[in-house]
C-alpha cells in the first residue's frame, strides 16, 4: 500500500505542477512560441515528405475507384490530344523556416526535395495509364542552375514540363519562380540577392534577376533524366508518351483505350509496340530534337566524368 500511496502522491504532485505552470504567463508565452515553432515546421515532421510526395497518386486512385466508369475516368483526367511541350504542371510551395539557411533563402537542398513532390505530380497527371499497367519512371539524374535567392517566407512556384526525349531517356525542365505581386515584394528578392552577394564576397556583385515578361522572377532552372520501367523492361517514352494519349489528336488515345478494355496494354508495352506503327509521336519530331539538343549539352559532361 505504501507503493501505491508515494505513486498517488507523486501524480497529484506532477498535476499540481503542470497546472501552476499553465498559470504563470511566462510559462503560457513559452508554450505559445514552441507550439509555434513546431506548427511552421511540420513540413519536416516524420512522413510528411512521403504524404506530399504520395497525396496526388492516393487522391487520383480513390476517386478512380469510387467513379462508376473507371475507363471513362481514366480519359477525362489522362493528355488526351495534348502537346506534351504545352502541357505545364505547376505546384505551389512556401518557403519556411524548416526550408531555408542560415541566410535566410531557401536551402539548396530543399530544392531538390521539393522538386520531388512537383515530379510525382508530373507523373500523376500525365501517365497515368502507363502507371495502371505497372510502369514506373525511375530517376537517372538532375542538375541544378541556381540563379538568384528565393528569400525566407517567399511564396513560389514550380513549373515542370517535357524538354524533349531519344530512344531511352526523358528529359523534365522545371523551373523555381516567383511571382511579385507588389514593388515592394520584388524589391525584397532583389535585396535578398544582393545581401547573400555580399556575404558570399561576390565579386563583382551578383545583379538580381528582374520580372520577366510573364510577370514571374526565375530563381532556378533543373533538368531531370528519366526512363520508362515495367519491371526491368525499358519501354520508349515516345510509346509510352502515346499509350497515355499524347499526340495532335485522339487517334493515340483511341488505340490505347481498346487496349486498356481487352487488358492488353501491358502486353503491347512490354514489346507488342514493336509490330505496330504509328507510336513514334512523328509530329512533335521538330519540338523533341530542338530540346534533346540542349538537354544533352548539360548531361554529356555528367557522363564523361561518371567514367
Amino acid at each position: 500500500m505504501s507503493d501505491r500511496r508515494q505513486s498517488s502522491q507523486v501524480s497529484r504532485i506532477l498535476v499540481g505542477l503542470v497546472q501552476h505552470s499553465l498559470q504563470s504567463p511566462r510559462l503560457r508565452i513559452l508554450g505559445y512560441l514552441v507550439a509555434a515553432l513546431l506548427l511552421i515546421n511540420v513540413r519536416s515532421f516524420p512522413l510528411v515528405w512521403h504524404v506530399r510526395v504520395l497525396r496526388h497518386m492516393v487522391s487520383w486512385n480513390l476517386r478512380r475507384f469510387c467513379s462508376r466508369d473507371k475507363l471513362r475516368f481514366v480519359e477525362k483526367t489522362s493528355p488526351v490530344a495534348q502537346d506534351p511541350f504545352k502541357t505545364v504542371i505547376t505546384h505551389k510551395y512556401w518557403a519556411g523556416p524548416d526550408d531555408c539557411d542560415f541566410l535566410g533563402h531557401l536551402s539548396n537542398s530543399a530544392y531538390a526535395k521539393n522538386l520531388d513532390i512537383a515530379r510525382m505530380k508530373v507523373c500523376i497527371t500525365n501517365l497515368r495509364p502507363f502507371m495502371l499497367e505497372g510502369g514506373w519512371m525511375p530517376l537517372a539524374g538532375a542538375d541544378y542552375a541556381f540563379i538568384s535567392e528565393i528569400p525566407l517566407f517567399s511564396h513560389y512556384e514550380v513549373r515542370a514540363k517535357v524538354a524533349g526525349w531519344d530512344n531511352k531517356w526523358i528529359y523534365l525542365h522545371s523551373e523555381f519562380i516567383t511571382r511579385p505581386g507588389s514593388s515592394r515584394t520584388a524589391k525584397k528578392v532583389e535585396s535578398a540577392t544582393e545581401t547573400a552577394a555580399e556575404l558570399t564576397l561576390d565579386i563583382p556583385k551578383h545583379k538580381p534577376r528582374r520580372t520577366r515578361a510573364d510577370g514571374t522572377v526565375l530563381h532556378c532552372v533543373a533538368i531531370s533524366r528519366y526512363c520508362f520501367k515495367l519491371g526491368r523492361l525499358t519501354v520508349p517514352p515516345a510509346v509510352a508518351l502515346a499509350a497515355c494519349g499524347f499526340g495532335a489528336d485522339r487517334s493515340n488515345w483511341t488505340r490505347s483505350a481498346a487496349m486498356q478494355a481487352n487488358g492488353e496494354l501491358r502486353r503491347f508495352l512490354e514489346g507488342g509496340w514493336k509490330d505496330s506503327k504509328g507510336w513514334d509521336m512523328a509530329e512533335f519530331e521538330e519540338q523533341r530534337i530542338s530540346g534533346l539538343e540542349w538537354c544533352r549539352k548539360l548531361t554529356d559532361g555528367i557522363n564523361a566524368a561518371s567514367w
